[in-house]
């Protein structure tokens, strides 16, 4: 059985928050005290902290390296203004998953690509990159792209949002698949400067998707 400090996690590893009702949220990790308890910044939405209670069980999930780590934890107290932070029971059972760089989810998001809406669909998806599928060639080789979608989180399809770079790393001309029909172009994307909250988020998704298997 792993162990938390095992993980080695970070002062300000960001976390996903999860609810009993499926509600997810993202904060940051603070510390803990082992044995004892965890420490993290009370999540924050549309300006205003979210609204919990003592006794109340969540479930963290936090990105460290290649692996998912899961917690299931109960809140022990709510400090609010000015600080608002919580302290969390510590967790029994820490349950890791290690993910493959090319652990991806099949998907069906439209993207914009360069500002322009809609440029092409992303079929999968990983911590690291992406297919795109497109009607045209959406750049050069190995050029840099402005990428922008969205996906619903489950099980409550919250919608989440990713601003972010890439670097267009393979270009491929597919058949058509009905006759007299447009050819369509494969894209592989590699992601760069993806803040550390649209990687959690990712993840998520990638993490649900191979849970479904």
């Amino acid at each position: 059985m792993a162990r938390l400090k095992d993980i080695n996690l970070q002062v300000g590893t960001r976390l996903q928050l999860t609810l009993p009702h499926g509600a997810v949220y993202y904060t940051e990790f603070i510390g803990y005290v082992d044995g004892e308890y965890l420490i993290i910044k009370t999540p924050f939405e549309n300006g205003l902290s979210v609204q919990m209670t003592v006794d109340q069980s969540v479930t963290l999930r936090i990105l460290s390296r290649v692996d998912v780590v899961t917690l299931n934890c109960t809140i022990k107290t709510i400090f609010r203004s000015p600080y608002y932070y919580m302290h969390l029971s510590f967790p029994k059972d820490v349950k890791v998953m290690t993910f493959r760089d090319a652990a991806r989810a099949k998907v069906n998001l439209p993207v914009n690509v360069n500002g322009v809406a809609g440029a092409g669909v992303i079929t999968n998806i990983s911590v690291t990159g992406a297919g795109i599928i497109a009607d045209k060639v959406l750049g050069e080789l190995n050029e840099e792209a402005s990428l922008s979608f969205d996906f619903p989180i489950k099980p409550t399809n919250q919608n989440a949002h990713v601003d972010t770079s890439a670097t267009i790393r393979s270009i491929q001309q597919l058949p058509s698949k009905k006759k007299d029909a447009p050819a369509k172009v494969a894209h592989g994307v590699l992601f760069h400067d993806l803040e550390p909250t649209s990687q959690v988020m990712l993840l998520n998704l990638v993490y649900e998707s191979m849970n479904r298997l």
